[in-house]
């Protein structure tokens, strides 16, 4: 009986990865999927990035909530449900948010103010995004002006970032960050800006003069103008 009950969990485990597996390779970025299971059981969302290494995905909520869910728990949506859940859902009035910080005001406020979130800024953290620290008093200045890669998200304002050289930087707010955007064209990136927000684009063009730059969407194929705020460098897997 023992050994019949093993077999049977893991008959059961090499399914579960095998669906996993199946579905990885079924769903692609920028499909809309339903939620099966869980406190979003039944709530429409568009897929944003997926992990073929873990088995799971980013998905955006009709309430423009970012959550990270098994794809076993995904089965197939459509646009037509998303879009009316969202709808139907409680809207923030985007004039009381701003897009990541200025890098202007960063680098003159961001010394001074290394706890203190400003609930108006919306937050755009993201698993994957190549930022730099901009604050003189984090870790008593020694990665002052370096380059980190989030590699996880504690809440929507406060990330664990990795150095360089490997080290892992804990409970990293969002205020002392700044957007990094790469020089070399076909770079990846991912917008930041309300319309294309965690969409991953091509660098087309860089324009230092203006601050902003010009990019492909990899889903859509759509051609967007952007500023240095509203985009960063994206360092994870992208199907293009």
């Amino acid at each position: 009986k023992q050994w019949y009950q093993r077999r049977v969990a893991i008959t059961a485990g090499e399914e579960e990865a095998a669906e996993a597996e199946r579905l990885a390779h079924e769903f692609k970025l920028g499909d809309y999927v339903e939620i099966s299971g869980g406190a979003d059981k039944g709530k429409h969302a568009k897929i944003l990035s997926i992990s073929l290494e873990t088995s799971r995905a980013i998905v955006r909520l009709p309430s423009d909530e970012m959550i990270d869910v098994a794809l076993i728990g995904l089965k197939a949506g459509n646009r037509e449900q998303f879009l009316k859940q969202r709808d139907s859902a409680q809207e923030v009035d985007a004039d009381i948010f701003a897009t990541p910080q200025s890098k202007s005001k960063s680098k003159s406020n961001g010394k001074n103010d290394i706890v203190d979130q400003d609930q108006k800024v919306r937050p755009w953290l993201h698993q994957d995004l190549k930022v730099r620290i901009v604050c003189e008093k984090f870790k008593k200045g020694r990665y002052y002006c370096k380059k980190v890669n989030i590699i996880d998200i504690v809440d929507p304002y406060t990330c664990i970032c990795r150095t360089e050289s490997g080290k892992l930087l804990e409970d990293v707010p969002q205020n002392i960050l700044e957007t990094v955007i790469p020089k070399a064209r076909k770079s990846l990136v991912m917008l930041l800006n309300k319309a294309n927000r965690f969409e991953v684009a091509e660098l087309e063009e860089r324009d230092s003069k203006r601050n902003q730059i010009i990019v492909v969407t990899l889903q859509e194929k759509q051609v967007a103008t952007v500023s240095f705020d509203e985009a960063c460098e994206y360092v994870g897997h992208a199907i293009r």
